[in-house]
């Protein structure tokens, strides 16, 4: 699996695809570029065979995830939250809070179940790994356990 992190502002297909290149010059076999399939209820994929991809972005700051298995990945900023509005995550303090939020999305990304899905309790099996990229933020990614390399990249690089 290989995470993408910037901080800054870009269109999220031109960081997906600028994302997937890099991948796919590090895995052997992929084609160099690939499109974004989007279908009405249905997790966004790519054209590219075998690879699954997943997107966040938070306060100027955006996250993408390759992988050859299902994925999903959320990035947040950790900020002052009524708590009490969202009694079904239970959580000591705000850093608590967004780690199990994270998780939550994460996971949603990962199944493809979206947000109606919200409130149903995570699977205990569920595998998530947390990131501290970016001072204030809360990474996190749900796939199966694998080998990780993540990329801190220039945002002005991308274009879109």
């Amino acid at each position: 699996m290989i995470l993408f992190f910037a901080q800054g502002e870009c269109d999220s297909d031109a960081f997906v695809t600028y994302c997937y290149e890099r991948y796919a010059e590090l895995v052997p076999g992929l084609p160099a570029s690939t499109e974004i399939v989007r279908v009405p209820g249905e997790k966004p994929r790519l054209t590219a065979e075998g690879v699954h991809f997943s997107l966040s972005h938070s306060h100027g700051v955006i996250m993408a995830g390759f992988s050859d298995a299902e994925i999903g990945v959320d990035i947040e900023k950790v900020r002052p939250v009524r708590r009490e509005r969202f009694a079904f995550v239970d959580a000591a303090d705000e850093r608590d809070f967004f780690a199990k939020w994270t998780e939550r999305e994460s996971y949603l990304k990962y199944t493809g179940a979206g947000l109606k899905d919200f409130r149903a309790p995570i699977p205990q099996g569920a595998h998530f790994e947390h990131f501290d990229v970016f001072d204030g933020y809360d990474a996190c990614v749900c796939a199966p356990r694998q080998d990780i390399i993540a990329y801190l990249l220039d945002i002005s690089e991308i274009s879109g």
